[in-house]
Formats: structure tokens, C-alpha cells, sequence
């Protein structure tokens, strides 16, 4: 389930995300994250420790060619999911 809230953006371009929604993504003080940006979205994605990867349970397994082609379509799908967006 996703959660959501509404903040307001600081005099100095300042976003907070509120404690809940920092916990429920797993962010704590002193975490790296990633923030991406496109046309009227941020994304905030936690950069996880080495061992908070090892940790995660493994969905998959493949050579590393299936991984690169995976990747691949990935990538692919993704602009083609930008691209219908921008239509809109």
C-alpha cells in the first residue's frame, strides 16, 4: 500500500518528508538517497547498504548476459511508459 501526504515546500526549496513516510520507506537520518526527477514528479529511493542488499530476499537468478537483456527491457519499457505520459 502506498502512503501520501502533503507538505509544503520551504522559503529555501526545502521538502520534508513527514516521519511516517520516512519509516515506512525505511529512510533514517544519515541514509543516501537517490531523487530523480521528471515533468511534475520527484522520486525518493533509498540507496541501500551492502548489507541491507545481501539481506534481500532473491526473486531471480540468471547469467549475467539474461541480466544486461533484462535491463535492457527494462530501460525500454520505461521510456516508452515516459513518452505515453508526455502525450497526455
Amino acid at each position: 500500500m502506498i502512503s501520501k501526504d502533503t507538505v509544503t515546500v520551504g522559503t529555501k526549496g526545502e521538502i520534508l518528508p513527514k516521519k511516517k513516510l520516512r519509516e515506512k520507506a525505511g529512510i533514517f537520518p544519515g541514509d543516501q538517497v537517490i531523487i530523480m526527477a521528471s515533468s511534475n514528479e520527484f522520486i525518493i529511493k533509498k540507496v541501500l547498504t551492502l548489507d541491507e542488499a545481501l539481506d534481500l530476499p532473491i526473486i531471480d537468478s540468471a547469467t549475467p548476459e539474461e541480466i544486461k537483456r533484462q535491463i535492457k527491457e527494462e530501460i525500454q519499457n520505461a521510456q516508452i511508459g515516459d513518452s505515453l505520459k508526455e502525450k497526455r
